[in-house]
C-alpha cells in the first residue's frame, strides 16, 4: 500500500489539444488542467504546498505566489525578469539605508526625469 503524498504537477499537452497535469513524485496520478483548480500541490520552485488558482493552472510547472519572477524596469528603459526573492533582498537593503540617502536618490531621479523632458 502506497503512502499518501501531496502531488507535484507538471503539464503535458497531447496532440489533440487536451492538457493534463501529472505527478512528478514517482506516482501515476493525472488530472485535467481545468479540474486542478483548487487542488493542493507542491511548488516546483520551493517545494512548499499551495492551492492551485486561476494563474497557476496556466503554468507548465506550477509554483506558489511567493516564488517566480516579476517584470522590473531597468534604469536604461529595458525590462528584465527578477525573482521575487531577489527583489525582497533589494528592498531590505534599501530599507536599511538612512533616509538622507533615499532623499538624495529621489532628487536624482526627479532631476533625471526633468532632463529627459527637455
Amino acid at each position: 500500500m502506497s503512502k499518501e503524498h501531496i502531488h507535484k504537477f507538471k503539464r503535458y499537452r497531447y496532440k489533440n489539444g487536451t492538457s493534463v497535469y501529472f505527478c512528478t513524485n514517482n506516482c501515476h496520478f493525472k488530472i485535467e488542467v481545468a479540474v486542478s483548480l483548487g487542488k493542493e500541490c507542491l511548488c516546483n520552485i520551493c517545494g512548499e504546498p499551495f492551492v492551485m488558482n486561476e494563474y497557476t493552472i496556466k503554468l507548465a510547472k506550477p509554483h506558489c505566489s511567493n516564488c517566480g519572477k516579476i517584470k522590473v524596469k531597468n534604469p536604461d528603459g529595458t525590462a528584465t525578469f527578477q525573482s521575487k526573492s531577489r527583489i525582497g533582498i533589494i528592498a531590505k537593503e534599501l530599507a536599511a539605508k538612512p533616509v538622507e540617502s533615499l532623499r538624495d536618490r529621489l532628487s536624482q531621479v526627479v532631476t533625471m526625469e526633468r532632463d529627459e523632458d527637455l
